[in-house]
């Protein structure tokens, strides 16, 4: 502390010293000094001057129980509203989603369906619930009896559609109209079936349709779900894939078996028709040119006696 700060305390100190008698004592000293109240780190408590402007501040937020929730009516009586949006927010079941309205976890009671909103009370679902719903026409009044139709807005205009015209299975220059053509094997999938229809120009030829064309080529599907899923689709396709397989095999082991089978009949039969031909001109040639026939046993070799020694 500068000592022109000091100034006006001491002066103060020594008027009240002069003023006093000559046999003060050190006791009195310590008294009129210790009316200047000077601090042990020896700052003078009296006679310091404060700020006159009071600083600013540092700014800061409400505590978050303070700040307001927004509760209560967003959408009053008859008021348009789309699918989505908020009619009433607050804590607590006050007010129960009724016709065409939802509510969420916080129970927010929102519209499902483009309408006009309106509160009621339906004593049939229950004596003290207050509701909320949507109406289509603004001139409803909800609720709505008991077992009449239901409402539902789809958007869409009743149109009759005509039964399909039964398509001839002969087309006037007379070839048929579409031909099938079966999968490969002796047991062709349904999958592998083809239609090919006759052009409607005059062409008098036979193409395929383009969305059957399409359904050709197969295309892996995107994968959904975990990984555990995916692994147990990937089995299940393996595991078709192989019976497939196998299915072919053994259609191609049968067919290989049938073609060896139809072999060796026919190598059969023509060994048959050979034996008969041979046996046929044996017999011509022994009967003779008379075709008499010859004892038996004249053609017979006979081998010579034996003779014993």
């Amino acid at each position: 502390m500068r000592i022109a700060q000091l100034q006006r305390p001491i002066a103060a100190a020594a008027s009240g010293i002069s003023r006093t008698a000559p046999s003060t004592t050190i006791r009195q000293l310590r008294d009129v000094f210790g009316q200047l109240r000077i601090a042990a780190n020896n700052a003078v408590v009296e006679g310091r001057r404060h700020a006159t402007v009071k600083a600013q501040g540092a700014y800061k937020l409400r505590d978050s129980s303070t700040i307001p929730k927004k509760l209560g009516a967003k959408k009053s009586g008859d008021s348009y509203v789309i699918p989505g949006n908020i009619i009433y927010k607050q804590r607590g079941t006050k007010w129960w989603a009724g016709e065409n309205c939802g509510m969420g976890r916080d129970h927010t009671i929102f519209a499902l369906a483009s309408g006009y909103v309106k509160y009621y009370r339906d004593p049939a679902r229950h004596p003290n619930r207050q509701y909320i719903g949507v109406v289509f026409n603004k001139e409803d009044t909800l609720p709505y009896p008991s077992h009449a139709m239901r409402r539902r807005k789809l958007n869409m205009v009743a149109t009759p559609i005509p039964p399909p015209q039964p398509e001839p299975a002969i087309s006037a220059s007379g070839i048929p109209t579409q031909v099938v053509r079966q999968g490969y094997g002796r047991k062709p999938h349904p999958r592998d079936e083809r239609v090919i229809k006759l052009k409607d120009d005059g062409s008098y030829a036979y193409a395929e349709e383009s969305w059957r064309l399409g359904k050709l080529i197969r295309t892996e599907k995107r994968k959904l779900g975990s990984r555990r899923v995916a692994m147990k689709h990937r089995r299940r396709r393996a595991k078709a894939i192989a019976l497939e397989m196998r299915a072919e095999r053994e259609d191609k082991i049968a067919r290989r078996k049938e073609a060896l089978d139809a072999q060796r009949a026919a190598k059969a039969k023509r060994m048959r028709e050979y034996r008969a031909r041979r046996a046929a001109e044996a017999h011509q040639k022994a009967s003779g040119p008379g075709g008499e026939m010859p004892p038996p046993g004249a053609g017979e070799k006979t081998d010579p006696p034996r003779v014993e020694a």
